[in-house]
């Protein structure tokens, strides 16, 4: 055994230094090797920059191989933002190195662009690489980065797929290196960075060196999909790349299951579109006829395999969108503000970030992050689910229909006048700060809208714009989304909470949304007390019911007025008895004893008065969670449905003894003499009780109740029972059977006509348990006989009495 152990422990150095040679030969193989040929450099001419020493053409290099023409026709990377730069900026050819190498220079390519030498462009996203260095004249080209035939030296370039950092130069923060990420402020992040916060890392959050709120806790990382080695072009693949072929293209017949007529790969790669999977764009950049075509959550994962514990998974799933779930908080800061209306000492316009304390832009500046507004976003399929956004407001000035140029803003706040420090300075030090550069106050509006006419503008005025930006990045696993039912079954639902849009700008100035086809801005905006903005969605405009949160208060009050109604009566004619009892003389009654009620009649109804108090209980607590903390919603939930399932058992049963034991003639009012027994009843409950007279009808096994209990039970068991039932089972049914939920109303009807109905029950049941007290001969006997069964009756033929 000894040996055979020193011989294992021999051999575990070796292995380890034949699996460490195997590692470092595999990554310098990896480093070294390239699946792309070799190939020249041309300019726009076609031929050899090492030649000529000019400019490098993507289009005409990339172009020996690929189809360039077609690539920039689908792409709308190609002029996206070029516009700044002028017409000359637009006729830039698309830059196929900047997404197509691993370490592009987009700093330089950007200066480039600013200087107008739009055909260098792409020559100065070389620098860096070893072929081009930066002269005083210009541009060099390196010749021993070239070999003997013009080309580029294998392992220079490296060409490759597009990764995430290379999304990330125009797109938002990257970060895929170790370092500990760090983020302070929300400018010059990128633009999803910037506009949303979102951050592409998958490294965890208490990792970074960001000066986070409770970050030692946050031990989930920036993003679920970056951690688990997704790139962006995994989901923003090219729409004609054969690896993500469904087999149903645009073009396929109706009637094709599948249509294997797809790319070959040479194919793809002499014209792959440059057209990439995208959702729905709420920032208005592509226009309507770019289709939302990014494949779902659903695509890869599959919800009912780990949503088993959600009540009505379905339904939420048909509803929200999980982004809404997965994403419930953002940890970075984002714009929340552009105020275009003043201009600050540095030139700039005043930005305000939200999720963020402090505006220095320094590691001090406490980064709390921010929880997204949730709107409602219509899918190219139309159906509206909840979604997680950003709201950005811009405030500028406006002359009607055209925008206030920015130079001649600048022009009048550099004009440092006594009257305008008097009207800025607050601090009274003589100068202007940039926190008090704001137009807060009517006399500063004005004071600015007089200089703008000064200068030749007519009517200036102030405007204020809302941009919703979507939230699709950043995600989590289960463990960090949102679980708990009242996030947004409660008084304070997530759904309908209100977001600050700004929390300061023009004084009295309420913002308009921009138009998007696919945002839904129902609600309204606010404006506090300390000049804040807030925008509260109000989904319920589209037909949306919550439950714990959304009330119909007529009906509440209504309810709320009939029980309260009920209880006053009931307690006014008790109180009546009980001193009519006390003066009248005491009567005596005889009465025989009878067997009145079966042992299935009291389990029945013992039974049936458990389920509607508890349902009732239940219900309320679904009414108005916030009421009821102590209980879990989803608890509630649950026991309400098994409570409804035993109740309609119950009542089905009990249908089906009276139907064949003929009982159910009982509840049936007799036409002939009903309207005088009815009239004697009532006289008895105004008069005769009070007097102590006997009750007007005898009582009996087969004519147990009297004419006004028969209505009442008729109205109940054939009008309020039923519709109950009815609208419980549609609501239960509202993800098994949506189309016939949405025939009668959807929840929105549904849900507040079964809370009506409930009111109306809970009434009856008072009024029910007050006048079993009238029922018998004293005021317990009516419940004593509903438990032993036997029933002390008044006697009323003098036969019997003798």
């Amino acid at each position: 055994m000894k040996k055979t152990k020193t011989r294992k422990i021999k051999w575990i150095p070796v292995s380890l230094i034949l699996i460490g040679l195997l590692l470092v030969s595999s990554a310098a193989f990896a480093a070294q090797s390239t699946l792309h040929p070799t190939f020249p450099l041309l300019d726009s001419e076609g031929e050899k920059v090492i030649l000529t020493d000019q400019a490098v053409s993507a289009y005409e290099t990339c172009g020996q191989c690929h189809d360039t023409a077609f690539i920039t026709s689908t792409s709308f990377h190609s002029t996206m933002d070029m516009e700044v730069y002028g017409p000359e900026g637009e006729d830039t050819e698309l830059n196929c190195f900047l997404c197509h190498i691993s370490e592009p220079n987009n700093e330089a390519r950007m200066e480039t662009l600013l200087q107008g030498e739009f055909e260098w462009a792409s020559t100065a996203t070389l620098l860096g690489t070893g072929l081009i260095e930066e002269g005083k004249a210009g541009f060099i080209w390196n010749a021993e980065a070239f070999n003997d035939d013009g080309e580029v030296q294998e392992n220079i370039l490296n060409i490759q797929d597009p990764t995430s950092e290379n999304c990330g130069q125009c797109h938002g923060t990257v970060h895929t290196g170790t370092e500990p990420l760090n983020i302070s402020g929300c400018e010059d992040t990128g633009e999803e960075t910037s506009t949303t916060g979102q951050i592409f890392s998958a490294q965890r959050i208490n990792d970074s060196a960001m000066n986070l709120s409770n970050k030692e806790d946050l031990t989930r990382s920036f993003d679920i999909h970056i951690e688990r080695g997704l790139d962006c072009v995994d989901c923003h693949y090219s729409l004609n790349n054969p690896v993500y072929a469904n087999g149903q293209g645009a073009d396929s017949l109706d009637h094709l299951v599948y249509d294997p007529r797809v790319l070959e790969i040479g194919e793809y790669l002499e014209m792959p579109s440059h057209e990439f999977a995208r959702g729905a764009s709420t920032e208005n950049i592509l226009g309507d006829d770019v289709a939302d075509d990014l494949r779902g959550c659903d695509s890869c994962h599959d919800s009912s395999a780990t949503h088993d514990w959600l009540p009505y998974a379905d339904k939420h799933m048909d509803s929200i969108n999980c982004q809404a779930c997965h994403i419930p908080q953002i940890y970075s800061a984002a714009i929340q503000s552009i105020d275009n209306t003043v201009v600050q000492n540095d030139g700039h316009t005043n930005l305000t970030c939200r999720g963020v304390e402090g505006d220095s832009g320094k590691i001090t500046d406490l980064v709390t992050g921010y929880s997204p507004a949730i709107l409602l976003r219509e899918n190219s399929n139309g159906e509206m689910k909840f979604s997680p956004y950003n709201l950005i407001t811009t405030w500028s000035w406006q002359d009607g229909d055209n925008p206030i140029s920015e130079e001649d803003l600048i022009a009048i706040f550099n004009l440092e006048t006594y009257e305008l420090v008097e009207l800025f300075d607050e601090n009274a030090d003589g100068k202007i700060s940039n926190s008090e550069m704001i137009l807060d106050t009517d006399e500063k509006e004005q004071f600015i809208a007089n200089r703008l006419k000064n200068i030749g503008y007519v009517n200036p005025e102030i405007i204020g714009k809302t941009e919703a930006y979507a939230i699709n990045h950043n995600a989590s696993n289960g463990d960090w989304a949102i679980q708990e039912c009242d996030v947004c079954h409660s008084e304070d639902s997530k759904l309908t909470m209100a977001f600050e849009i700004s929390d300061k700008g023009p004084r009295g100035q309420l913002p308009e949304f921009i138009s998007d086809n696919s945002v839904i801005t129902d609600g309204e905006f606010s404006i506090e007390e300390d000049g804040s903005i807030f925008f509260k969605p109000a989904p319920e405009e589209q037909g949306n019911y919550i439950f714990g949160h959304n009330k119909v208060r007529w009906v509440d009050w209504f309810g709320v007025i009939l029980f309260l109604g009920v209880l006053v009566g009931v307690v006014t004619h008790g109180a009546l008895r009980v001193i009519a009892s006390k003066k009248a003389p005491k009567t005596d009654h005889k009465t025989k004893r009878i067997y009145m009620y079966t042992f299935y009649e009291r389990l029945w109804h013992w039974l049936q008065t458990i389920v509607i108090l508890m349902l009732t209980f239940t219900g309320l607590i679904i009414h108005k969670p916030e009421m009821f903390g102590i209980f879990s919603f989803k608890f509630v939930v649950l026991v309400h449905n098994i409570l409804a399932g035993i109740l309609v058992a119950n009542a089905a049963l009990a249908l089906f003894y009276n139907l064949v034991s003929g009982d159910i003639q009982r509840f049936l009012p007799q036409p002939q003499g009903f309207f005088n027994q009815m009239i004697q009843q009532v006289k008895y409950y105004t008069y005769g009780i009070f007097r102590g007279e006997a009750h007007p009808e005898e009582k009996s096994r087969e004519k147990r109740l009297n004419p006004l209990q028969k209505v009442t039970y008729f109205g109940i068991l054939n009008v309020l029972l039923p519709l109950q039932i009815l609208t419980g089972i549609f609501m239960w049914g509202v993800q098994r059977w949506p189309s016939i939920a949405e025939s009668l109303g959807g929840l929105a009807f549904l849900a507040p006509f079964h809370t009506l109905v409930a009111w109306s029950f809970s009434s009856f049941i008072l009024a029910h348990v007050y006048l079993t007290t009238t029922a018998g001969h004293t005021a317990m006997a009516g419940i004593k006989s509903m438990v032993s069964g036997w029933d002390d009756v008044e006697i009323h033929t003098k036969e019997e009495q003798e």
